[in-house]
């Protein structure tokens, strides 16, 4: 017999889980894989197109150390703490520094569709996250900081060993505790994310083409799209897009886009080892120096003047730690 994903399975199998609301149609291990990384003494490094890994979301939780991550465009440099939550079809590789410690979870996006429930918080006509928008946040791209010490990090720190355990076990139900923990895991991408997310649940539930705009722009604004482009892609005006946007930030779309990529262009002056030009060839611009020019008209300095202040404030910070007893 066949079931509907195509999957074989004999009768006696159909009567057990008949009979067994825990059993599930797959093995959790087919659908989530996790890999632990702990303290390695070289750098090691992963490729997101052997079959176990192809057409999955990834969550990371460094909690030591520092790792990259390379996506469809563009790269993600992370010093811990540090949770990274990546959607279907954006990861390409992650490699980790040596002396690291983490998690790398890879989840099939069926598994993340049943237990996160689609933009209004429902899975399966059951409340997903107490109504919290977590398969919004499923669908973007995510690098959030939960604070060193913080019950936030030991409890995301207990939900990947959790799931790590589940998959091991692999035992009677292992596919709803997993589903759990993984929702706990984007409720505390929902609690710490503060840019997509803060606007999400600013302008509560909104307008639905607000909200596909800002998937579309979290997966695309490293390639510099106009606002017409975006509205094409949405199937719609721009001038419809203009209205749906400024209605729920008060700012037109082009202020919003440069506004994604002047987020990700401190994130990455701040955390990446990359020179400044580097880092906007990263970031889709051809010219440093048109970069140059775009970020202090924004930030009223220039990339290379940014870094070094927050470099300096992270060094006093280090100093101010490491004076403690």
């Amino acid at each position: 017999m066949i079931d509907r994903q195509g999957h074989p399975f004999s009768a006696s199998d159909h009567v057990q889980g008949a009979d067994n609301l825990f059993d599930d149609l797959l093995p959790v291990t087919t659908q989530a894989v996790m890999d632990r990384f702990d303290h390695p003494l070289s750098a090691q490094s992963w490729v997101m197109n052997d079959p176990g890994r192809r057409d999955r979301c990834y969550a990371v939780l460094l909690l030591s150390g520092r790792a990259e991550i390379g996506l469809r465009q563009g790269t993600i440099a992370c010093k811990a703490p540090a949770l990274v939550w990546l959607p279907l079809g954006e990861t390409q590789r992650f490699n980790v520094a040596a002396s690291s410690d983490g998690y790398l979870l890879s989840v099939a996006e069926d598994l993340v569709a049943r237990h996160c429930g689609d933009g209004s918080g429902m899975a399966g006509g059951l409340p997903a996250g107490g109504g919290l928008p977590l398969r919004f946040a499923a669908d973007t791209v995510h690098n959030v900081s939960p604070p060193e010490g913080s019950d936030n990090l030991l409890l995301l720190e207990r939900s990947f060993e959790a799931i790590r355990a589940e998959l091991m076990g692999n035992a009677l139900g292992a596919s709803l505790v997993v589903g759990a923990h993984l929702q706990i895991i984007l409720t505390m991408v929902v609690r710490l994310a503060e840019g997509v997310m803060a606007q999400r649940t600013q302008h509560g539930p909104g307008s639905i083409t607000f909200q596909r705009f800002l998937q579309v722009l979290e997966l695309h604004f490293r390639e510099h799209w106009n606002v017409a482009e975006y509205a094409t892609v949405l199937g719609i005006s721009e001038r419809r897009l203009g209205s749906a946007v400024l209605r729920a930030t008060g700012k037109p779309p082009l202020t919003i886009i440069h506004e994604r990529v002047l987020r990700e262009a401190c994130m990455r002056l701040e955390q990446s080892p990359l020179g400044v030009a580097q880092i906007a060839y990263g970031l889709g611009f051809r010219d440093p120096a048109y970069f140059s020019r775009f970020f202090k008209r924004y930030m009223g300095e220039a990339p290379g003047a940014y870094r070094r202040l927050r470099r300096s404030l992270e060094r006093v910070r280090d100093d101010t730690f490491a004076a403690w007893p």
